[in-house]
C-alpha cells in the first residue's frame, strides 16, 4: 500500500509544475511546494509539520505514534492494536459522568481482571499438560468472573459511552477514525477551521489522562474482531503464515492484531506499560493540512502538548532478518477459495533498490497491459487476478515484495509460478524497452491524479515520511530514484534478490474441494 501512496505523494507535488521535466521539479518546485509547509519542532520532542493548502476552510488532523506490531514481544503481540482501540475510551474528564466515582470500579476491575488472568492462564497450562485441573480452581475462576462481571455493570452506570466522537459529530468531523499497522499507530480527523483547538484539547487530554476503561469488553471485541477478519478468511489465513514462515526471526513475522491464543491474556497493566514506553512525544508528529492560520495553530499546539513528558531515545533495533538460501513452501487448508502468494526479502525504502521493485512492481501487474495480466489472466487464463505489493508487511526493516494470486478453479498452481518465472527470467535476459518503462513510470504518476486534492491523503503520507524518515521531503529523493530508473537497474534485482533460493511460496487449497 505505501508504494502506491509514495507515487500519489509525488503526483501532489506535480501540481506545481507548469510542464512535466525533471528539471524544472527541481529547479522551482520543491521551493514552491516548502513555501507551504512549516515544520516544527517542541521542547520535548514533538514535531508538527503544517501544510496551509485550498480554499475549503477545513483541516485533516493526523496524529502518527513510531509504534506498532513490530515493537512487541512475542508476548505483547496484538498489545498495539488493543491499545488503539482502548484510546477511544475516554480520559478522566471525557468517557464518564462523575470519575471520582468510577474510579474505585475501574481499580477493582483492574485488580480483579488480572487475577482472573492468572488463574484462567494456570488452568490452561494444566489442560496443556494433560494434567487434572482442581475443582477449587475451577469455582474460584467462576467466583471471579461473576465479580468482574458485577464490578462492570457498576461502572456502566457512570460510563458515557464514545462521548469523544459525539462531541467531534457536534463540531462537523468528518473521518474521525484510527488504525495500527506493522510500523505505526494513526489517529485522524478532518473538522471546520475554527475547531482546531476543540481538537487539540481532546487529543492531548487522551495522551495525558487515559483511562482504560471497559478493558475486559474490548478485549473480547478483538477476540471477534480477529476471528471474523483472520480466522475465517482464507486470504488473511494465508498472508498470517506467509510472514510466520518468510520471517525467521524478526518481529515482521506477528500479525498486527495478534494470537487468538494470547489476545485473551494481553494484561491491563501490560497495556498501561506499553503506552508509556511508546506513546511519548518524541515518537510522534502531527500534521495538520488545509486552510488555516498557522500562526494560531502553532500557538495551539504548543498551549496543549508541550507539557508531554518527553520519551527515553529508542536504541536501535538489534534483530535484522537473515535469510538463509533455500526455498520455503508450505500449504494452508481452508473452507475459502483457492489462493497462492510468492514473494522474496529486499530492502526497504530509501535503498535505491526499494524504488526499482516499485517500478517492476506496475511492469508486471498494473493493469491490464501488464505483463503477468497479460500473460497470465487474459491469454492463458490460468488466474482470475494477479497483483504485487512492494514493502510488505511494513516499511522500518526489511520487507518482502510480493504476488498475491487468484487462481481460476482447477488450476495447478504450478503452472501459474512457471509463467512467472518466465517472465521474470524474460527481464533478466531482455531487459525492458525503453518505450515500456518510460509508459509504466507515466502511468505510475497519472493513476493517481485524480485524488490530488485530498487533504487526509496529504497529512497522512507527510506524518508517515517525517515519522519514519526524519522529513517529509525524502519523497524528492524517492521520485528522482524512480524516474531515473532504468531497465539495467531493473534487471540487476532478479540475481540479487528474486532467485529460487529465495522465494517463499504459500498456496491455500479449498478443503470444500474433493
Amino acid at each position: 500500500m505505501m508504494s502506491k501512496l509514495r507515487i500519489f505523494f509525488l503526483c501532489f507535488f506535480l501540481q506545481f509544475l507548469p510542464v512535466f521535466s525533471e528539471d524544472a521539479f527541481f529547479g522551482t518546485s520543491e521551493s514552491q511546494f516548502r513555501e507551504k509547509i512549516k515544520t516544527i519542532r517542541l521542547e520535548n520532542g514533538l514535531t508538527v509539520v503544517m501544510m496551509k493548502r485550498g480554499t475549503s476552510p477545513t483541516v485533516a488532523l493526523y496524529i502518527k505514534f513510531l509504534v506498532g506490531a513490530v515493537d512487541e514481544t512475542p508476548e505483547e503481540a496484538g498489545t498495539a492494536h488493543l491499545l488503539e482501540h482502548m484510546l477511544f475510551k475516554g480520559t478522566k474528564s471525557v468517557g464518564t459522568i462523575d470519575y471520582q466515582k468510577e474510579e474505585k470500579y475501574q481499580k477493582q476491575i483492574e485488580v480483579w481482571g488480572t487475577e482472573l488472568d492468572d488463574l484462567k492462564l494456570k488452568r490452561r497450562d494444566l489442560f496443556t499438560r494433560g494434567e487434572v485441573v482442581p475443582k477449587a480452581l475451577e469455582e474460584e475462576i467462576e467466583t471471579l468472573n461473576r465479580r468482574l462481571k458485577n464490578l462492570i455493570q457498576l461502572q456502566d452506570e457512570f460510563i458515557v459511552k464514545n462521548e469523544d466522537s459525539y462531541i467531534y459529530e457536534q463540531n462537523g468531523e468528518v473521518g474521525f477514525n484510527a488504525y495500527t499497522s506493522q510500523d505505526v499507530t494513526n489517529y485522524q480527523i478532518q473538522l471546520p477551521n475554527n475547531r482546531i483547538e476543540i481538537w487539540a484539547k481532546i487529543e492531548s487530554d487522551r495522551l495525558k489522562n487515559p483511562i482504560l476503561r471497559e478493558y475486559y469488553t474490548e478485549r473480547d471485541v478483538v477476540i471477534e474482531e480477529r476471528r471474523m477478519r483472520t480466522d475465517d478468511v482464507g486470504g488473511a489465513v494465508l498472508r498470517e503464515k506467509f510472514f510466520s514462515t518468510a520471517f525467521e526471526s524478526h518481529p515482521y513475522r506477528k500479525p498486527v492484531i495478534g494470537y487468538s491464543a494470547e489476545i485473551p491474556y494481553l494484561k491491563i497493566e501490560e497495556t498501561k506499560a506499553f503506552f508509556q514506553k511508546h506513546y511519548t512525544p518524541n515518537r510522534m508528529v502531527i500534521s495538520i493540512v488545509g486552510q488555516f492560520d498557522m500562526v494560531e495553530t502553532e500557538a495551539i499546539i504548543r498551549k496543549y502538548f508541550s507539557d508531554l513528558k518527553a520519551g527515553k531515545e529508542r536504541p536501535p533495533y538489534k534483530i535484522e532478518e537473515k535469510s538463509f538460501p533455500g526455498e520455503k513452501r508450505f500449504k494452508v487448508k481452508h473452507p475459502s477459495a483457492s489462493q497462492m502468494m510468492m514473494g522474496w526479502i529486499k530492502p526497504p525504502y530509501p535503498h535505491k533498490d526499494n524504488a526499482s521493485f516499485d517500478v517492476l512492481s506496475s511492469i508486471l501487474t498494473s493493469g491490464t497491459g501488464s505483463r503477468l495480466y497479460k500473460r497470465l489472466v487474459l491469454e492463458e487464463k490460468l488466474v482470475l487476478s494477479i497483483g504485487a505489493v512492494n514493502g510488505y508487511p511494513g516499511e522500518r526493516y526489511k520487507n518482502y515484495f510480493v504476488f498475491f494470486i487468484n487462481p481460476n478453479e482447477g488450476v495447478d498452481p504450478n503452472k501459474i509460478e512457471a509463467i512467472i518465472w518466465e517472465e521474470i527470467y524474460r527481464i533478466k535476459e531482455q531487459g525492458i524497452p525503453k518505450e515500456e518503462l518510460e509508459k509504466v513510470k507515466n502511468q505510475m504518476v497519472s493513476d493517481f491524479m485524480k485524488t490530488l486534492d485530498q487533504n487526509g491523503a496529504i497529512a497522512d503520507l507527510l506524518s508517515y515520511y517525517q515519522l519514519l524518515y526524519g522529513d517529509w521531503s525524502g519523497l524528492f529523493n524517492q521520485y528522482q530514484t524512480i524516474m531515473n530508473t532504468s531497465s539495467s537497474d531493473i534487471q540487476s534485482l532478479i540475481p540479487k534478490y528474486l532467485t529460487k533460493d529465495l522465494v517463499v511460496i504459500g498456496v491455500l487449497e479449498d478443503v470444500r474441494k474433493k
